[in-house]
């Protein structure tokens, strides 16, 4: 109870006291030191904030939303005091107790803000209105409302002053026109759910409102359509008064023992989930079991600040029940889970701390039901029983009060977990408030009504929070469970909530989040040492590395039990240590500082300490410092310069003059890293020896730069212009050059053209890299009319940086480089051009293209690289110029780079040039860029050639055009159209014809090999011999039978050679042939075959087909001498397959990795590496063909991973896949897939259709299951 006699003292202070003598003034804290923003943290919008005269500058910029100048840390009950001058008609305020997540309108600012108001809307003069001393009046506006309290980002207005006048009038305006304020003071007080401001000194707002009780303060600009006004903050201070009587952790009691769910199972989850907020320390009374004597059971309530029913049972004695009511009168808190608000339907003041309940009898009689209809709460006294639900489902809570404290932030609608949806609870239904409902659904055996699910009941002084969700762990391990639980218990046990953070992964509108349910091995931490396997470790990174953040608190849990165990070695400490770094909250902090003086431990702990957000573990490295010494000490130092600890400043500074050099190396180094004027003034006045120089002057320059990042850019200036000075290293004043023009900005073309003159090539190359930084035109301008009067390497370095700031302004500039005499000055204007160039500058750029060695293929590169509108025109207009023949072939190759397909209609011009280097080029460019629609032009232009020449460039063009249309047609499951060449075919002559049947060949189609059949019948040797070389060379197995027709009747001619030859080369095109029938045919080949030759061709593929039909055909062929060292060689080849029973695996990602799916390890894995989309797939390759029934993929130790839909497909060769053989889904991390029939194959191919926003697709085991 001492808590909240310590609020009503605070309450009773408050109003007797003067504001200024309500607290104690020692208490007070300082939230600006006057020199620099150390502690504030900008969010949301662009406008400027720095430090001037020991006063927080707000400065407002055009097109930008409100920004908010926030503090690190949160604040919960405080008095806070600051004056403030902002310029009339301007608009800003105070935030206190608010928040930016990303789950809330992508991280905008949100919550309580104390107004100030100079006044909206025109502001009036009033000529005759004088004052006393006959000056005019102060302008008017139509509301004044400094100092009321405004929700920003929420509700709006609520507490707007309008009916306190006296508070509008406290705030001082300028006793002239309207151009400033006078100076003002705001006093605010935030203390439990009350909110109370001052204006100079004048009561002014006084809220009661619990929706947020804790969050950052924050001083805002608000957006603005004028740039350059001002508000002016100082004198910010503020008292702390968040429980500063130390009472230590919340203290909850569970009364659990009868009940008609599983008590036994839901009890220690309810204890887990409220231990991991670290607010609670929780203890459980179980009452005697079912019809024993109840006399004994007396918890004494008194103790604890909230009481968790988990009970349904016998009733408690009059004595418990009499103690319980009397608890709760005081101001106890009280939590309703579940099945708890079946109990004591005889007990009256039970059935009104509940508010409503079902069972035990309770009727209309009980009280009304109460539902939410069209907006409203309905109290529905139709008569009949209490409590229904229908079977276990899922089903949607929508919040109906979003300005609760245990439901603000969350999202209006989620679906909880299958449980049962309580319908038809009745009772007293007194000063209750709806926070959720649910829809029980007809379909479901509902009532067709929203039936309330959550809810809070005032009682005496007391606070329940009623929750009907959770009917077992099963359903506790929603998100949206837990949530509302964590926050329902500490309000019940508070009157606020502190736990403001929405897990990412809550539940939506349409989808369940469950929390995992850890399977890791974490017990196995405490017997792992070096050495041994590291499987069960693997298993839990791969745990953490799998759940969400909501998670995170269980698995804390129990890596702190291992690490506290007295047998977990010192290997499972270094492990704990690690995932103590990912996982860790405050609630580690205890057990990981104890480590920080082991010296074996010390620097895991610190590891684990130096990345967790939780200010305590900032609070123990602090604590440690000075305990420490040698390489500890050393450690410590670096992480908290790693954590930014400006409050260590004072204690490291103190290290840099000490006698240990490390130590004095590491305090500069973190000084450095923490920054601010504070840490910037110790290196200032430290006296270093030589060797810590540069560490020394590196520091303070990175102290620099966090002032100016921070806005204080006039000390940081001030640093950056004294480490410019030549007594320092080159490299320290390139970086305090550097500095000096990010803050001077276009004031910085003086100190670029020194740098530039300067000897110093170092200097020179950094003011190049400080060039490329500086925005605006002007700049360009100004630095590109010196180009000619700088040093030939300047010139470079200023070509080079104006390239990369990519302003064509300097683009004139840059075209005159191009002629200079300096070739180095040549090469980087030419490439500068590139970037800054355009149509105007193709004719140079093609000119100087023909120079020879490095100038003329810059000038190319440029070419292809040169943007913007007109220079494909201008690169046309130079091709058909009658510019120098190397200017125009040049052109003509940029034009192909290019991808100009404008250009096509010259080119075919330009195909007709009296010169031939010209047509070659032209020809050349049209087998790129031409299509499908040109290849009647190319037909017609092959038909016309003079000679044989031209006929083999034109050629090699359309095989050019055809492969690539091969390549872009084919995805649509298409062919090229041979039409057109098979017209040309057939107004060809001899001479002519081959180079189209050599084109029909690439095509392939059945129209195609239709006409090359015509011509190998056409009777004339040379079309002849080019009709079976294009069958030959066909893209797929149809002209099989052709080959083997002509070699069999032209076996010792050219032809039948020709023919046969093809015909193996064909065997070899995927066909979906078993190997058997693949072999049978190269059989055929080899009985036909007169000559060695083709003999040993076909020896050669047989090793591609191991089965034993191919075994036997080499083992037969070494009877022949000719073939005997051949065949030898296949058979060997052959046996090696054939006896390898080893399995091989490919997939789409990660290929490397296929294999470890067959490796026999479920603690290894493949996995895609990414969220599982449609068309990812892995491939089997079983080495010989084999006939299987089924598979199975397990990845168990990757439990989400299982595909989320499949297909599977089988292949003789890996290439041809036909119509999956099996479809279907994943569901488990199981996965068995049973073929209909037996299947015979080679290869397997797994295709995941299914997708994920958050699991791989992963497989640990892949399991064949053969015939």
């Amino acid at each position: 109870m001492k808590r909240y006699i310590v609020i009503l003292l605070a309450f009773v202070l408050v109003n007797i006291l003067p504001p200024e003598l309500s607290f104690a003034s020692e208490d007070w804290e300082n939230l600006f030191d006057g020199k620099t923003l150390n502690g504030w943290i900008q969010r949301n919008g662009k406008a400027k904030y720095a430090v001037e005269d020991g006063m927080i500058v707000g400065t407002t910029v055009l097109n930008t939303p409100n920004s908010f100048l926030c503090t690190e840390k949160n604040y919960t009950d405080f008095i806070l005091e600051l004056d403030f001058l902002v310029e009339q008609g301007m608009n800003s305020g105070i935030q206190i107790r608010s928040h930016s997540f990303k789950h809330y309108k992508d991280y905008r600012v949100h919550g309580y803000q104390v107004e100030i108001d100079t006044g909206t809307g025109p502001y009036k003069k009033n000529p005759k209105n004088l004052m006393a001393d006959g000056r005019p009046a102060p302008p008017t506006a139509p509301r004044c409302w400094s100092g009321g309290i405004y929700d920003e980002a929420r509700r709006g207005w609520i507490n707007d002053l309008t009916k306190n006048p006296a508070a509008r009038k406290a705030f001082r305006q300028s006793l002239g026109l309207p151009t400033e304020n006078q100076w003002n003071h705001y006093r605010i007080e935030a203390v439990g759910d009350r909110i109370r401001t001052w204006v100079n000194g004048v009561p002014a707002a006084d809220l009661k409102d619990d929706m947020t009780s804790t969050g950052f303060i924050a001083l805002q600009v608000h957006g603005s359509k004028q740039a350059g006004n001002k508000i002016k903050w100082r004198n910010i201070r503020i008292q702390d008064l968040t429980r500063k009587e130390n009472k230590g952790p919340l203290k909850a009691l569970i009364v659990d023992g009868q009940n008609n769910h599983d008590w036994k199972a839901t009890t220690p989850v309810l204890k887990s989930l409220l231990e991991e907020t670290g607010l609670f320390t929780v203890e459980v009374a179980t009452s005697p079991a079912k019809k024993q004597p109840m006399d004994a059971f007396k918890p004494n309530f008194g103790k604890y600040d909230v009481i968790v029913a988990n009970y349904t049972g016998d009733d408690w004695p009059k004595e418990t029940q009499d103690a319980f009511v009397k608890y709760m009168n005081n101001g106890g808190g009280l939590v309703i889970f579940h099945a708890a608000d079946n109990a004591f339907p005889k007990w009256k003041e039970w059935n009104e701390m509940i508010a409503i309940g079902g069972w035990g009898g309770r009727n209309e009689k009980s009280g009304p039901m109460v539902r939410y209809r069209d907006g409203k709460v309905v109290f529905d006294n139709s008569p009949g029983p209490g409590g229904t639900h229908g079977p276990q489902h899922e089903f949607q809570v929508i919040i109906r009060d979003r300005n609760h404290a245990i439901t603000a932030g969350l999202p209006e609608k989620w679906m909880h977990a299958s449980d049962e949806l309580y319908s038809k609870l009745r009772g007293p239904a007194k000063n209750m408030t709806i926070l959720a409902t649910a829809y029980a659904d007809p379909a479901k055996r509902g009532t067709g009504e929203h039936e309330t699910m959550l809810f809070t009941v005032r009682y005496g002084k007391g606070r329940i929070f009623h929750t009907v969700l959770g009917h077992a762990p099963e359903q506790m391990r929603c998100i949206g469970f837990i949530v509302t639980l964590q926050r329902g218990t500490e309000w019940a046990a508070t009157g606020r909530v502190t736990q403001v953070d929405v897990p990412d992964d809550f539940p939506t509108a349409e989808k369940v989040s469950l929390r995992a349910i850890l399977s890791a091995p974490y017990d196995a931490i405490q017997e792992y040492d070096f050495g041994k396997t590291r499987r069960a470790l693997a298993t839990i990174e791969e745990e953490i590395r799998n759940v969400p953040r909501s998670s995170f608190p269980q698995i804390e849990v129990r890596l702190l039990e291992a690490l506290e165990s007295p047998k977990t070695t010192f290997a499972g400490r270094q492990f704990i240590c690690r995932m103590l770094r990912r996982v860790g909250s405050a609630k580690s902090v205890p057990a990981l500082a104890k480590m920080l003086a082991d010296k074996e431990l010390s620097h895991m702990a610190r590891f684990a300490l130096q990345y967790m957000a939780a200010p305590k573990a900032g609070a123990a490295l602090r604590e440690a410092l000075p305990k420490l010494d040698g390489d500890l000490k050393i450690g410590v130092i670096g992480s908290l310069g790693q954590r930014g600890e400006k409050r260590a400043v004072p204690a490291i500074a103190g290290l840099v003059a000490g006698g240990n050099t490390n130590v004095a190396r590491a305090a500069i180094e973190s000084l450095g890293r923490i920054g601010g004027s504070e840490a910037a003034g110790a290196l200032a006045r430290a006296r270093v020896p030589a060797s810590l120089k540069s560490v020394r002057d590196n520091a303070y320059l990175m102290c620099a730069d966090k002032m100016l990042a921070e806005g204080q850019e006039s000390q940081a200036v001030q640093i950056y212009r004294e480490m410019i000075a030549p007594a320092n290293s080159t490299w320290i004043r390139v970086a305090a050059y550097k500095g000096l023009v990010r803050a001077e900005k276009d004031k910085a073309v003086p100190l670029i053209l020194a740098l530039l003159k300067d000897r110093d090539l170092d200097l020179q190359r950094a003011a190049g890299k400080f060039i490329t930084e500086m925005p605006g035109t002007a700049i360009t301008k100004a630095l590109a009319e010196q180009l000619g009067g700088l040093s030939p390497e300047a010139q470079v370095v200023l070509l080079s940086a104006l390239e990369g700031r990519g302003d064509k302004a300097a683009t004139p500039y840059v075209a005159k480089a191009v002629r200079s005499g300096n070739e180095s000055i040549r090469l980087a204007a030419i490439d500068a051009l590139a970037v800054l160039g355009g149509a105007s500058n193709v004719e140079l750029l093609a000119e100087v293209s023909i120079v020879g060695n490095r100038t003329g293929r810059a000038a190319m590169d440029s070419l292809g690289r040169l943007s913007g509108p007109g220079v494909a025109a201008a690169l046309i207009g130079v091709a058909q110029s009658r510019a120098d023949t190397s200017v125009r072939i040049n052109v003509i190759e940029t034009l192909t780079k290019r991808r100009e397909t404008e250009a096509i209609e010259v080119l075919f011009v330009l195909a007709k040039d009296d010169n031939r280097e010209i047509r070659q080029a032209a020809y050349k460019a049209l087998g790129v860029l031409s299509n499908q629609k040109d290849l009647p032009a190319m037909v017609s232009m092959l038909l016309a050639a003079a000679n044989d020449a031209d006929r083999g460039d034109i050629e090699r063009a359309m095989i050019a055009i055809v492969v690539r249309l091969h390549r872009e047609v084919s995805l649509m499951g298409e062919a090229p159209d041979a039409g057109p060449v098979i017209n040309g075919l057939a107004k060809a002559n001899r001479t002519t014809k081959p180079h189209l049947l050599t084109v029909l060949s690439r095509i392939g189609g059945p129209k195609a090999l239709e006409a090359v059949r015509g011509q190998v019948l056409s009777g004339a040797n040379q079309v002849k011999t080019a009709a079976i070389r294009a069958l030959a060379d066909w893209p797929d197995a149809e002209p099989l039978s052709d080959l083997m027709k002509i070699a069999k009747t032209d076996s010792d001619s050219t032809s039948g050679v020709l023919a046969l030859r093809g015909y193996i080369k064909l065997l070899g095109i995927p066909a979906n042939r078993g190997a058997a029938v693949t072999v049978k045919l190269l059989a055929g080949a080899m009985d036909v075959a007169k000559r060695p030759e083709e003999k040993k061709a076909v020896l050669s593929a047989l090793p591609k087909y191991p089965c034993e039909e191919a075994l036997a055909l080499a083992e037969n062929a070494k009877k022949d001498r000719d073939l005997a060292a051949e065949a030898e060689l296949a058979s060997k080849k052959i046996k090696e397959a054939l006896l390898n029973k080893s399995l091989k695996a490919t997939a789409s990602r990660d290929n490397g990795d296929a294999n470890r799916a067959l490796d026999g390890e479920l603690s290894s894995r493949w996995s895609t590496g990414r969220a599982m989309k449609p068309g990812d797939w892995f491939v089997l390759d079983l080495g010989v063909e084999s006939t299987i029934k089924g598979l199975t993929l397990d990845t168990r130790n990757s439990s989400n991973d299982y595909p989320r839909g499949y297909e599977v497909y089988v292949s003789f060769d890996g290439g041809s896949w036909g119509r999956p053989v099996i479809t279907g889904k994943g569901t488990n991390p199981i996965t068995e897939i049973k073929f209909g029939k037996s299947v015979r194959t080679r290869f397997v191919k797994i295709l995941q259709t299914g997708s994920s926003d958050s699991w791989n697709w992963s497989i640990h085991e892949l399991k064949l299951e053969l015939e």
